[in-house]
């Protein structure tokens, strides 16, 4: 008992011993303490809330809400009340029961739409469940690609007929909704096509129409009409000609260096759908066909009379030709290359230096070799060597500054040095007033203080480092360490001393 009275008795002394700075400083720190410990305590008795659910629809958020509520489950809503959140200790068990009661229904049904019972259904409703199990199961494949929020499949399924020429195709088209910054490629896009036709019977993948939520036609089911021809031969001819150039201007880099050359192709392709069908007759190529014999027996002469017919077939080709679509008829090519550059004796700018007919003769027949010109078929290659205006000296150019890795590099010391800097100017200054009151002797500057209490500090600087200075420094330090003690840690926590701290200097 008497030990714990000591302490208390310790800390009031300690606590009567600051100033009035002190203690409000002291009296705000704890204030901070216990909010943040009343803060931390709060948020670890609150459980953290996981999702549930996500994008519902609004009739599947309703009826969610109102279960959990039935089972006083705390809960929340994001992503505009698309998306539900429940305690995380809480989500499997809510899910699996909210699951038992058909929550969510998300609308898409699938083939489990015959689960229940059948009886009484008219054909009419059969083919009906038939077409929506099989438009929820697309549907369901779909949603799961990546890049596609939502999708809606819609299925025409013409009864089947008894004449094939009034017998139609099914038709199908297909509506998604892409997420934020998605963007289908074509390939996916056909992928899509060739998965609804192949899922459902004699559907053939140019009669599915894929549009997205916008209205655009993304299939490419446009490229029966002019425009839709018009845009994709367009891409091709663009494909080729960067194919070809980019094989010319690679060569020509390693060659002749990087920036001193220019290619640019233009092709003409062929897009004339051509269908032919040749019948050739070789009259020199007969074989007999059919042979006929008949012998008829005269009764009154007894003659016997014979006849043959043989008939013969004519040797025939039947041959039906389909012309290329998006070959190559002709290229036309245009290279312009840079000459040599020679320094100067003078130091000024290099001579410039015009390749040979050697030289361009070479270039151009690399070139032609390398975007497969004919000249049969008409094609041009045009080489000329002309003085760029703004020549690449990769050799000469001057590297960009990295400030990121000098910032990395020398940051770190810079804010070292200014740490250093304000740390020695705080020293500085309590140095200077424990040198200043210890320069002066214990009775005079109480005298100073007793007599004018009311005047101000003032400090003429720190005084000379003589013998004498250092001499009384080290006594004082001797004869009083704990006090000593207090001042250094003063200079290193930055806190005022008041009095204390003259009663240090004085004594």
């Amino acid at each position: 008992m008497d030990g714990f009275k000591h302490i208390i008795d310790g800390l009031r002394h300690r606590f009567g011993g600051l100033s009035f700075n002190q203690k409000v400083l002291l009296g705000a720190v704890g204030t901070a303490s216990l909010i943040c410990l009343a803060v931390f305590s709060l948020w670890l008795q609150q459980e953290d809330m996981a999702v549930l659910f996500t994008n519902l629809t609004p009739e599947d958020a309703s009826v969610a809400l109102q279960e959990l509520a039935k089972l006083d489950v705390p809960t929340e809503l994001a992503n505009g009340g698309t998306t539900v959140m429940v305690p995380a200790g809480m989500k499997d068990k809510l899910r699996l029961e909210l699951a038992g009661k058909g929550i969510p229904s998300s609308g898409v049904v699938g083939f489990e739409i015959f689960d229940g019972n059948q009886y009484g259904l008219t054909d009419f409703l059969q083919n009906v469940n038939f077409k929506r199990a099989l438009e929820g199961e697309l549907t369901k494949t779909i949603e799961s690609l990546a890049g596609i929020q939502s999708a809606r499949v819609h299925l025409v399924l013409p009864k089947p007929s008894l004449f094939k020429k009034i017998d139609s195709s099914p038709t199908a088209s297909v509506v998604l909704k892409l997420g934020r910054g998605a963007a289908l490629d074509p390939q996916q896009i056909t992928g899509i096509q060739n998965l609804v036709a192949s899922g459902v019977e004699d559907l053939k993948a140019d009669q599915v129409a894929v549009i997205d939520q916008n209205g655009v036609v993304l299939s490419s089911a446009i490229k029966d009409d002019d425009i839709g021809r018009s845009e994709t031969q367009l891409a091709l001819k663009k494909e080729v000609e960067a194919h070809l150039a980019e094989k010319a201007s690679s060569m020509l880099d390693r060659v002749l260096g990087s920036g001193r050359s220019i290619v640019r192709v233009d092709a003409t392709l062929n897009f004339e759908q051509i269908e032919k069908e040749r019948e050739i007759f070789d009259p020199a190529g007969t074989v007999i066909r059919s042979e006929e014999r008949n012998e008829v027996a005269s009764p009154s002469t007894g003659d016997t009379q014979e006849t043959s017919t043989t008939n013969y077939e004519i040797g025939r080709t039947l041959e039906r030709i389909v012309s290329e679509t998006g070959g190559v008829k002709s290229l036309s090519v245009a290279v312009f290359v840079d000459g040599h550059y020679e320094p100067s004796a003078d130091g000024e700018e290099p001579i410039y230096t015009p390749l040979s007919e050697e030289e361009i003769g070479q270039l151009r027949r690399v070139v032609q070799t390398a975007v497969g010109l004919n000249n049969l078929r008409g094609d041009q290659l045009e080489v000329v060597n002309m003085q760029f205006q703004e020549r690449v000296d990769t050799g000469s150019a001057i590297p960009a500054t990295d400030w990121i890795g000098i910032g990395m590099q020398y940051g770190g010391k810079v804010l070292l040095l200014g740490l250093l800097v304000v740390l020695a100017l705080g020293l500085r200054k309590n140095l200077a007033k424990l040198l200043d009151t210890g320069g002066t002797s214990a009775p005079a500057a109480a005298r100073v203080r007793t007599a004018a209490p009311a005047e101000e500090e003032h400090f003429d600087g720190i005084p000379e480092m003589n013998e004498k200075v250092v001499s009384d420094i080290q006594d004082f330090a001797a004869e009083n360490p704990e006090r000593v003690a207090d001042v250094i840690q003063s200079w290193i926590h930055g806190i005022d001393l008041g009095d204390k701290a003259w009663q240090a200097a004085g004594d």
